[in-house]
C-alpha cells in the first residue's frame, strides 16, 4: 500500500494485500496442526506424591509424601481429625520442594509420630540458623506445634 492507501504490486505481480490474505489460511492451518501435535504428543503427567505444608507458629515448610496411605494420615491431620507430630530425617538442600529453606525432610523417612524427643522440636528458622548442628547432631526434625495446613500434588521433575 502506498502513501495514498492504494494497493501496490510486489515484483511477482500480485497485490501485497491479496498475497497476504492468500497466505494467512495456510499459515493458520499449519500453526493449528503443530499446536495439536504438540498437545496430543504430551501425555498427562502422573502424580508421584503430595506436598503437605506444615505451619509451625507462623513459619511454614513443606513435606513430600509419596506413600498413599501416609498421605491419607496427613489429610486427616489437615481436616483436624487426627493429631500427631510430623517428623523425618533432615537433609541438606531444599529437595526441590522446600523453598526458601536450605533443608528438607527425606521423603523416605517422613512419618507421623504420637510422641518425639524434645531435641528435634523447634521452628523452621531454628533449623535454618543452625543448619550444620541440626544436620550433623540432631539429624531429625519434629516440630511439636506443627499443623498440616495445605496439600498439593507433586510431579517428579
Amino acid at each position: 500500500m502506498d502513501l495514498y492507501g492504494r494497493l501496490t504490486r510486489d515484483p511477482t505481480g500480485c497485490s501485497t494485500l491479496r498475497h497476504r490474505l492468500a497466505v494467512f489460511p495456510t499459515v493458520l492451518t499449519a500453526s493449528l496442526i503443530l499446536a495439536y501435535g504438540y498437545v496430543s504428543w504430551q501425555s498427562p503427567r502422573e502424580v508421584s506424591g503430595w506436598l503437605f505444608t506444615v505451619d509451625v507458629n507462623g513459619e511454614r515448610f513443606k513435606v513430600l509424601v509419596k506413600d498413599p496411605e501416609l498421605a491419607g494420615v496427613f489429610r486427616s491431620m489437615l481436616r483436624g481429625e487426627r493429631g500427631g507430630v510430623v517428623t523425618g530425617e533432615l537433609r541438606a538442600g531444599d529437595g526441590g520442594f522446600n523453598k526458601p529453606w536450605r533443608w528438607h525432610l527425606d521423603p523416605d523417612t517422613v512419618h507421623v509420630a504420637d510422641l518425639t524427643i524434645e531435641l528435634c522440636d523447634g521452628m523452621p528458622s531454628f533449623v535454618e540458623a543452625e543448619l550444620e548442628y541440626w544436620l550433623n547432631v540432631v539429624k531429625r526434625y519434629c516440630p511439636w506445634s506443627g499443623r498440616v495446613v495445605a496439600e498439593e500434588p507433586w510431579y517428579d521433575p
